[in-house]
């Protein structure tokens, strides 16, 4: 008896064990046990463990990988560099340390089973969505983030047997972001460690002859400005090197009179690491941002402080323009443009209010005639400023407005597109400012210049909205509002490093600083799903 109990036992234990070994109850169980202690593969903590528990639970836990789709996806993660990614982000080396192994038991494969769809679920998201979320590094970053279904993806991969093509899909379609590829590869096959420090000095120009020039000139050759290396007097700033500075300058957000300043000796000095990590943060921006920004829209680099207009395809104008104090930053999102006003009052918005006007007023109350400000109740009534306590709370109860005219600070007309933020493009009677490189001057608005220009443009009605018919609606000074028929869609953006149309890398000067804590998240291990603990 004794002994039928034991053979009994042994063959339940038996039988227990070859069911728990089975690779899909493996993964049932890990599953099972995700919302207490996430998933570990190799005693190596997974990423995804919402979405790769909607996998499983869709397929009950069945292996999805085999050797040809698994060889795929390692190929693909091992290229992740090229996207300005990080493959060991990814498992790279474990998955590429037990695809070489021959597979021992039901545990290894079902855990390696589970190492490749996190792989693929984490790089596919990055792709589609990037790796670092905008809003957690920039309080004014307001785009919605591209839609993508990792899951989705991984099923047909696994279904078709595709995985390269099905992960390709997922790479932003943009040209800017495919042109920062490219010279993100560039700027990585330049081979040198160390940039030698081109030293201050005398402001160079064209003609004169200077022992810092040999430096400049190989620098602006490794970098793609300058064409030919070999001069006839290498001390001489000769007309070679001189095109080679004003392209380097066009390129680097410099005025481009060809003049070797203070400001370009700085960004010669530029290391390569830095440059790779801007164009790296830039990606990351663009893989932030929806594929279709639609067939005809308005975008605003806040960075480079420019306006172009895009239709079916093609730029079709430019427009400079001022953009928000790194202390009253423009915030990033998008929009739709449905109308203009000509001659439009002012309003001071409540942010400009409590920082400058009613500080302004409280030092002097001609600021506000100095203004053109008039000061109205609730009603729309004109309050009487001389019983005004402008110390009061009361002072911030009323509206503060500023009427049509050459002083008005919003000009001649505003492009109105509704946000939350209260920002538009607009006029302004500081046309002077447009002259300079930088120009972070406003307070979080977009002054653009030649924007009667810029409005014929957009209302697009040589009968009853030419230039003459324009100017003598703003000679007026009556406003008006009209309705764009064709309305653009308007995308708020902030680039330091893109293409042109020529496929060539320009940089910006990061006026916000929003590069460096960028790079410094992408840069860290990705961020966990949140496991669910009811």
């Amino acid at each position: 008896m004794r002994n039928i109990l034991l053979l009994s036992l042994a063959f339940i234990s038996v039988s227990f064990h070859s069911i728990k070994e089975q690779p899909n109850e493996i993964i049932r169980g890990k599953i099972e046990n995700s919302d207490y202690k996430g998933i570990q593969a190799f005693y190596q903590p997974l990423y995804c463990i919402k979405t790769l528990k909607q996998f499983y639970l869709n397929r009950s836990f069945a292996l999805a990988w085999n050797s040809a789709s698994s060889a795929q996806l390692l190929s693909e993660i091992g290229k992740a560099d090229i996207e300005g990614l990080t493959p060991t982000d990814y498992h790279l080396q474990i998955i590429m340390r037990e695809s070489s192994l021959p597979i021992k038991s039901s545990k290894s494969m079902a855990e390696y089973d589970l190492l490749l769809t996190d792989a693929f679920l984490l790089y596919t998201s990055h792709l589609l969505s990037g790796k670092v979320n905008p809003q957690t590094i920039n309080a004014e970053w307001f785009v919605t983030r591209r839609e993508g279904d990792p899951v989705a993806l991984l099923e047909q991969a696994v279904s078709s047997g595709n995985v390269s093509k099905t992960i390709q899909s997922a790479i932003p379609k943009h040209m800017v972001y495919h042109s920062l590829k490219k010279a993100l590869k560039t700027y990585r096959s330049i081979e040198v460690e160390t940039w030698p420090v081109i030293s201050d000095g005398t402001i160079l120009k064209k003609g004169m002859e200077d022992d810092r020039i040999p430096k400049i000139r190989e620098r602006l050759f490794v970098l793609g400005d300058l064409k030919e290396l070999n001069p006839a007097n290498s001390i001489r700033y000769d007309e070679n090197l001189f095109a080679a500075v004003q392209h380097f300058q066009t390129r680097h957000g410099i005025d481009n009179e060809g003049n070797i300043g203070p400001r370009t000796i700085e960004s010669l000095n530029v290391k390569l690491s830095n440059r790779i990590n801007q164009i790296k943060a830039n990606m990351e921006r663009w893989r932030w941002l929806s594929q279709e920004f639609g067939d005809y829209y308005i975008k605003v680099n806040i960075a480079s402080f420019k306006l172009d207009i895009v239709k079916d395809g093609k730029q079709v104008r430019s427009h400079k323009v001022i953009t928000g104090k790194p202390f009253r930053k423009t915030p990033v999102f998008s929009s739709k443009m449905q109308y203009l006003v000509f001659n439009p009052t002012w309003t001071v918005p409540p942010g400009i209010l409590n920082a400058d006007v009613l500080p302004g007023i409280r030092k002097d109350v001609a600021y506000l005639n100095k203004k053109k400000l008039m000061v109205l109740d609730n009603n729309g009534n004109p309050v009487n400023t001389s019983e005004i306590d402008w110390n009061s709370r009361m002072a911030k109860s009323f509206t503060y407005r500023q009427p049509p005219g050459p002083d008005n600070a919003l000009g001649a007309v505003k492009f109105m597109f509704p946000n939350n933020f209260h920002v538009y493009l607009h006029d302004t009677p500081s046309k002077e400012l447009f002259e300079k490189t930088e120009r972070a001057f406003s307070s979080g608005c977009i002054r653009v210049n030649e924007p009667l220009s810029l409005a014929e443009y957009l209302l697009n009605d040589p009968v009853n909205w030419n230039k003459e018919k324009i100017d003598n609606v703003v000679a007026t000074r009556k406003t008006q509002t009209v309705q764009l028929t064709v309305q653009p869609n308007v995308h708020l953006l902030y680039w330091t490093a893109w293409t042109n149309a020529s496929n060539i890398v320009h940089f910006q000067k990061d006026i916000y600083d929003r590069d460096k804590p960028l790079i410094e998240q992408l840069n860290k291990q990705p961020a966990m799903q949140t496991i669910n603990k009811n």
